[in-house]
């Protein structure tokens, strides 16, 4: 009986894993005209379609990486003024909701504050 258990309970966890897994892989091409932002034409930014027809990012790890590189000044505002650690695929939705609330003059970090937040909406589905 215990052995029963403990093999349907390795099914399951196989069963679960494999469901929120595929959700975030590309299954099919994503008609990016849908978007409200334009990453640019940078292959780190290349957008597929997941099981569940959101938009992901092919390498979502990869375009991170780039993110933060085009938005860097974004980045480091969002950080400073709402005392953020470095981003990373564990706070990354507290700078999706600071980051667009950006109080600076400086319009330049305003708008990479936008697009950051944008990026990061298409980001999370790499994980949900």
């Amino acid at each position: 009986m215990k052995k029963t258990l403990i093999i349907i309970s390795i099914v399951l966890l196989i069963i679960l894993t494999a469901c929120n897994s595929s959700s975030s892989k590309v299954v099919d091409d994503y008609d990016t005209s849908q978007l409200s932002a334009d990453f640019g034409d940078d292959e780190a930014y290349e957008i597929g379609a997941n099981a569940d027809g959101m938009p992901v990012f092919k390498n979502h790890k990869r375009a991170l990486q780039q993110a933060q590189i085009d938005y860097k000044k974004g980045f480091a505002a969002t950080a400073k003024e709402y005392d953020l650690k470095p981003i990373s695929q564990k706070n990354y939705k507290d700078y999706m909701t600071y980051a667009w609330q950006l109080e600076t003059k400086d319009e330049t970090v305003v708008q990479q504050g936008v697009m950051i937040a944008k990026f990061l909406d298409i980001y999370e589905n790499s994980f949900e």
